[in-house]
């Protein structure tokens, strides 16, 4: 039996790509210079807070900027996996990542996450020695993904547990990053708790470069560059302490799983 009102918070700490998705260029160093300062400000605010997350971590961005990927464990929060170069995605990217991450930690990793939420191989998720995935968004977003019958629940899959990010009930509106760019704070919030309240827990997924000056990226769509940088800190931080004083109770990945099969074997 699923355990109720828990947040699932999660980062994706990936090197800054957007401006070759948008045919611009940048490199890979000044990409994860970007995302190191985002970085810095989500654990500022999850300090606040006083909450844990999940920070799903690239080999590229753990390989230049090793240090703050320590600092993120070191902080309390769950280190997972989210491939090795977040342009180019690669079948091999799994056991790449799991080596690079693990040897920077000096640790065990248990979770992936695949780059844009692109399919994932879960056999050799299995095999890699992973215990969870969250690839998966259970909506439909246009140029990306239609898994609009996607089970919005955990399930099990070639041995691997897959936590799916929330999708608002009835119309499965994704209640992801862009989300809280675009739709009033409240309205967010009131999906948030809906999710808590029909689907035993609520998962969100944000990107440190979201938390920085877009303004200064031209080729940052309007859309993104609404309300991102420090208007974004705010939004998240009354976002966290609102679900907070509601009961939510934040965890992390790694300890949901445990708390559910704690439950299981009651």
């Amino acid at each position: 039996m699923m355990a109720k009102n828990n947040a699932l918070l999660s980062f994706d700490i990936e090197e800054f790509d957007l401006p070759r998705e948008h045919g611009g260029e940048i490199s890979l160093e000044d990409g994860v210079a970007r995302s190191s300062e985002g970085t810095e400000r989500i654990l500022n605010i999850l300090k606040r807070t006083g909450v844990k997350a999940t920070f799903f971590v690239t080999g590229n961005f753990a390989k230049v900027n090793p240090g703050l990927v320590r600092k993120i464990a070191e902080a309390g929060h769950e280190v997972a996996c989210h491939g090795v170069d977040h342009f180019s995605p690669k079948a091999s990217d799994p056991a790449e990542s799991k080596k690079i991450v693990e040897k920077t930690l000096g640790g065990r990793v248990y979770g992936y996450r695949q780059p844009r939420m692109f399919k994932i191989d879960y056999k050799e998720l299995k095999r890699c020695g992973y215990k969870y995935d969250s690839s998966i968004n259970p909506a439909f977003v246009p140029g990306r993904y239609n898994n609009f019958r996607t089970p919005r629940r955990p399930f099990l899959r070639e041995g691997v547990t897959e936590l799916p990010v929330s999708a608002a009930t009835g119309l499965r509106i994704p209640l992801f990053w862009l989300s809280l760019h675009l739709f009033p704070k409240r309205l967010y919030l009131s999906l948030a708790k809906t999710a808590l309240r029909h689907q035993g827990y609520f998962a969100t997924y944000f990107h440190p470069w979201e938390f920085t000056n877009l303004a200064e990226v031209p080729e940052a769509p309007s859309y993104i560059r609404k309300n991102s940088g420090e208007k974004l800190e705010r939004r998240l931080e009354w976002v966290i302490r609102e679900l907070k004083r509601g009961g939510a109770e934040f965890l992390t990945y790694k300890e949901f799983l445990s708390k559910e099969e704690d439950e299981e074997a009651k």
